[in-house]
């Protein structure tokens, strides 16, 4: 068919003569003519380009094309030329006067009786404004990920970002900067609490502070939940930064006011300084990072700034992190036992169970230092099962061996508890090492119970298979007497601190004897730990304390003297019952 009759059967069709009032432009190639030249266009490319149908009839569609188009959308439309298939490509193309626009190019063979294409047409839609509103919408959103939504403060990717262009300033080879970094602290309590919402009003009132007290300009991020970061630069003296972090510290610390409750807030601040501590973001946010868990670990009130022996101590964190499985696997692990002792007879009442590391290499290691490492990675729920499985077995062994039967109290972990199988591995436990449930007793942390909902199921199931529940550390958390009624909670486990200063402190003694009558008037028990002298002793005996434990009675036992221990009890119980020696 000539070219004049293919343009005619195209002008008869009502569809095209659509199509050209629509503004779309239609263009047809003949890929059997040399260099696949256009044919065809209707009155929508004209428009849509800016050409004429005379000026680009029997020339190839390349110039179209420019230096801003992308070479691997051109590739899309050679292959299916190539493959002879249809295909869809967003171009970048040229108008005749030179400007660019976006055009949504659709290619597609006209295919003859032997499967051989005669034509290609190719749909072009004018998609510029699309395009463009596009690339703004994403500009907005790169913004907006450079931004916390809650807070208004900056964001991780936002704060590095604004480090990077700080640093790369010429006058920073002769200034000091300074990374800030702030986390608050029992910020998930205060979420428990009072809600999130109010959770959220605190870090917007917070960070709202930060920017009033700090020069305008200054990056100043919210990196994740209650931690937030400054960046001081451009110092002249580094003076500036230790007064600009007393004032940041002075005006955190003023009261807030939650839901109607005036509340003090405390955090931990690190401080790391360029370019003594770092020259690199990523180096001075690390190390500021760690001055603010020394300070949150050490309660440091005020700025701490990084020193090099933080280092040391992360390496040495590392190493117990890499030592914990092996240790276990190789039996490093063993278990003392302290006893607890009644306060009015001084008969023996139970033990509690207290690991204990034997390293190869570094010796004994405090549970003070390697326990928070088990916790932090998640190895506390194995290390947990194995201390309750050696507590149980133990206690059985004695009792099969005629000595008193008194429970074994054994510390949990709140991660451990948190585990959704923990109820089953404690069931286990006692199943295999066929110790009766009655002499088993569960010490949990205070921290745990600020949740009642969330823990009172597996309360209850423990309490049901006849476990005993007891809360230790009482005083040193933020527990409610709400939670301690509602919850299944049978003994009361008073903290050493309120035991160190009595008698003398009149204040402490004061609020010893407000616990245990609190603890009482709930029907628990009340223990006293870390009591130590006589005079502490006759003191919790006066006031009612129906159990003590600590240095005063005897420190934890390795397993052969609390052993000898109960072999002791047990020949006293035969001279009371049968007034008789134990030979």
């Amino acid at each position: 068919m000539s070219h004049s009759g293919i343009e005619s059967l195209i002008d008869s069709a009502t569809l095209l003569r659509s199509i050209d009032k629509m503004g779309i432009g239609l263009a047809i190639t003949d890929p059997n003519l040399k260099d696949n030249p256009l044919v065809y266009v209707n009155q929508g490319f004209e428009m849509i380009t800016g050409y004429t149908r005379e000026e680009v009839l029997m020339r190839n569609s390349r110039f179209l094309q420019g230096e801003e188009t992308d070479e691997a959308h051109l590739e899309v439309i050679r292959q299916a030329i190539k493959e002879g298939r249809t295909d869809t490509v967003t171009i970048k193309n040229y108008r005749k006067d030179g400007s660019t626009f976006w055009n949504q190019f659709i290619i597609c063979p006209v295919i003859n009786s032997e499967g051989e294409p005669t034509y290609f047409i190719g749909l072009q839609f004018d998609v510029t404004k699309e395009m463009e509103e596009r690339d703004a919408s994403e500009q907005r959103i790169k913004m907006l990920s450079y931004f916390d939504p809650l807070t208004g403060l900056l964001n991780n990717n936002g704060f590095r970002e604004a480090m990077k262009k700080e640093f790369q300033a010429p006058e920073m080879s002769v200034r000091t900067a300074a990374v800030i970094r702030l986390n608050l602290n029992r910020f998930r309590y205060i979420n428990e609490s009072y809600g999130e919402s109010t959770g959220n009003e605190l870090l917007k009132e917070v960070a709202r502070r930060l920017k009033n007290t700090l020069a305008e300009g200054t990056p100043v991020c919210r990196s994740f939940a209650d931690d937030f970061i400054v960046l001081l630069s451009g110092i002249d003296d580094p003076l500036q930064v230790h007064e600009t972090a007393i004032e940041l510290n002075d005006v955190l610390r003023r009261p807030y006011i939650l839901s109607d409750d005036e509340i003090t807030l405390g955090f931990g601040m690190g401080i790391s300084l360029y370019p003594d501590d770092g020259c690199e973001s990523a180096v001075l946010l690390k190390h500021a990072e760690l001055a603010m868990k020394e300070a949150k670990i050490e309660v440091l009130n005020g700025p701490h700034y990084f020193d090099y022996y933080l280092l040391d101590k992360l390496l040495e964190r590392v190493n117990i992190e890499k030592k914990l499985p092996r240790a276990l696997a190789e039996g490093e692990f063993e278990l003392h036992y302290q006893p607890k002792i009644d306060a009015a007879t001084r008969a023996l009442t139970g033990l509690e169970a207290l690991i204990r590391w034997n390293d190869p290499e570094l010796g004994r290691i405090s549970p003070a230092s390697f326990i928070p490492i088990a916790e932090d990675t998640g190895f506390i729920v194995q290390l947990g099962e194995w201390v309750l499985w050696e507590a149980c077995r133990t206690n059985k062994k004695w009792q099969d061996a005629g000595y008193p039967k008194l429970p074994i109290s054994v510390n949990v972990s709140a991660v451990q508890f948190r585990h959704p199988h923990f109820v089953h591995m404690v069931k286990h436990v006692l199943e295999q090492t066929g110790l009766d449930p009655q002499y088993l007793e569960l010490e949990l942390t205070e921290s745990l119970i600020n949740n009642p909902m969330m823990i009172k199921e597996k309360l209850d199931s423990l309490k049901e298979k006849g476990i005993s529940l007891s809360l230790d550390d009482f005083g040193t958390g933020y527990s409610s007497i709400y939670y301690l009624k509602t919850l299944p909670l049978q003994v009361l486990k008073i903290d050493r601190t309120f035991i160190q200063e009595t008698p003398s402190s009149q204040r402490d003694s004061s609020l010893l004897r407000s616990i245990i009558e609190l603890g009482k008037s709930l029907g628990m028990t009340v223990l006293a730990e870390g009591v130590e002298t006589e005079e502490q002793f006759k003191f919790l005996q006066e006031i009612g304390c129906d159990q003590i434990q600590g240095f005063y009675y005897s420190r934890p036992l390795d397993e052969q003297a609390a052993e000898q221990l109960l072999r002791t009890a047990t020949c006293r119980e035969d001279l009371v019952l049968h007034e008789s020696t134990c030979k």
